[in-house]
C-alpha cells in the first residue's frame, strides 16, 4: 500500500519526544527529593564514569544485537519475543512507577513500595498484550524510567562517551550491516513495544496524484488488488487510493537523550544544561524526520540527535562553570556532522540507483 508521511505524523512523534525528555526530567527531580533516592543512587549513581566501564557497556549492547539477529533468523515461535518484550517494558517501569510511589509515600518502607512497582510493571505490559493500541504510551513510560536510571548510573562523560558510540554504531547498523532495519521490521510487525508509531490511513483520489507518489501507486497496483479487504477494493474501483502515512522512532532514540539530560545535572546541579539538551535533541529529531519525508528509507536518528545535541551544548557550556567544554562539544558536533553528510551522500545515491531501475524496468 502507498506509504508518506504528513506533518501531522511528524508532530505526533516530536510530541511524544517531548513528553519522553520533559517527564523524565520531572521524574528525575522527584527522585532527587525523595527517601528513596538513596536506594537507587547508592548503589548505582554515578557508578560508570570511566572509560572502560562505559566501553563495556556499549560493549554488551553489541553482544545483545548479536544474539537478537540470531534470534530473530532462526527462531520462529512467539514466546522469546513475548518475553525479551516483558523484561524491556517491565524492568525500565519498575524504576518509573518506584519513584513515583517513592515520592507520594515518602516515609513508606523501600520493600513495599518496590513490590507495589513491580506489581504496577507487570500490569503494564499485560494491559498492552490484552490492548495492543497501549503500546506506545508503554513505550513511552518504559523509555522515561530507561531514560532516567541509565541518567543516574552515567556521569556526565560517561554518558556522552556512550551516546556517541551509540550514534556510530546506529549508522553502521542502519547503513552497513543494515540490522537494524531488520529489528524494526521483526518488532514492528509483531507490535511489539520497542518503538512509538503515528499511523492513519487516508483516501485520496487518484488524479490528485503526481510525481513520485503517482509512479509508486502505479507500481503497487496490483499488489494492493490482491488485498483481501472490500473496504480497499471498493475504494479503488471508485479511483480513490488508500494511502498509509506512518512514521516510527526506537526507544533508544527516546531513552538516550534523556540518559544524557539527567546526567547533566550531575555538571551543575540545575536542569540548564539538561534543557538545553532536549532541545538540542528535539531539533535533531525534527531534521532526521524530514530526511526521512524526503528520501522515504530508514535512517539512524541517533546521528543527527546527536549532533544537535553537541550544538546545544556548545552554545549553552561558555553560560556555565565548565565553558572550556564548550570547543569539544562542537568539535564532536562537526564529526557527527560529517557522518551525517556522508548519510546524505548515501540516500542521494541510493535514489539515482532506483531512478535507474525503474528507467530499466
Amino acid at each position: 500500500m502507498l506509504t508518506r508521511i504528513e506533518n501531522r505524523q511528524l508532530a505526533h512523534i516530536l510530541v511524544l519526544f517531548l513528553i519522553v525528555q520533559f517527564g523524565g526530567i520531572l521524574l528525575a527531580s522527584l527522585l532527587f527529593s525523595t527517601a528513596q533516592a538513596s536506594a537507587l543512587t547508592g548503589s548505582s549513581g554515578s557508578a560508570i564514569n570511566s572509560a572502560s566501564q562505559t566501553f563495556y557497556y556499549f560493549g554488551s549492547i553489541i553482544v545483545f544485537a548479536l544474539l537478537l539477529v540470531l534470534l530473530i533468523r532462526f527462531y520462529k515461535g512467539e514466546l522469546l519475543f513475548i518475553l525479551l518484550e516483558a523484561l524491556a517494558v517491565v524492568l525500565p517501569s519498575f524504576f518509573f512507577f518506584l519513584i513515583i510511589l517513592g515520592y507520594l509515600f515518602p516515609n513508606a518502607n523501600f520493600n513495599p513500595i518496590a513490590a507495589v512497582s513491580i506489581l504496577l510493571a507487570v500490569l503494564l505490559i499485560y494491559a498492552k498484550n490484552k490492548r495492543p493500541s497501549l503500546r506506545n504510551s508503554v513505550v513511552v513510560i518504559s523509555s522515561i524510567g530507561l531514560g532516567v536510571i541509565l541518567g543516574i548510573s552515567f556521569g556526565f562523560a560517561a554518558a556522552f562517551l556512550f551516546m556517541g558510540l551509540i550514534a556510530i554504531y546506529d549508522y553502521v547498523a542502519v547503513f552497513v550491516t543494515k540490522h537494524m532495519i531488520t529489528f524494526a521490521k521483526a518488532l514492528s510487525s509483531r507490535n511489539l513495544a520497542f518503538l512509538i508509531s503515528a499511523s492513519d490511513i487516508e483516501v485520496q483520489s487518484q488524479s490528485s496524484l503526481h510525481g513520485k507518489y503517482g509512479t509508486v501507486y502505479k507500481k503497487h497496483l496490483v499488489e494492493m488488488r490482491k488485498i483481501d479487504n472490500p473496504t480497499i477494493q471498493w475504494l479503488i474501483k471508485s479511483g480513490q487510493i488508500p494511502i498509509i502515512a506512518q512514521i516510527q522512532l526506537g526507544a533508544g532514540d527516546l531513552g538516550l537523550p534523556l540518559m544524557l539530560a539527567v546526567s547533566a545535572y550531575s555538571v551543575l546541579g540545575n536542569y540548564f544544561l539538561s534543557f538545553a539538551i532536549v532541545l538540542g535533541g528535539a531539533a535533531g529529531l525534527v531534521a532526521t524526520m524530514l530526511f526521512l519525508r524526503k528520501y522515504m528509507r530508514p535512517l539512524p536518528a541517533i546521528p543527527p540527535l546527536f549532533a544537535f545535541i553537541c550544538i546545544a551544548l556548545g552554545l549553552a557550556l561558555p553560560f556555565t562553570p565548565v565553558p572550556n567544554l564548550a570547543l569539544s562539544a562542537l568539535l564532536v558536533a562537526a564529526g557527527i556532522f560529517i557522518l551525517i553528510f556522508v548519510m546524505y551522500l548515501t540516500l542521494k545515491i541510493g535514489q539515482k540507483r532506483d531512478m535507474s531501475a525503474k528507467k530499466q524496468s
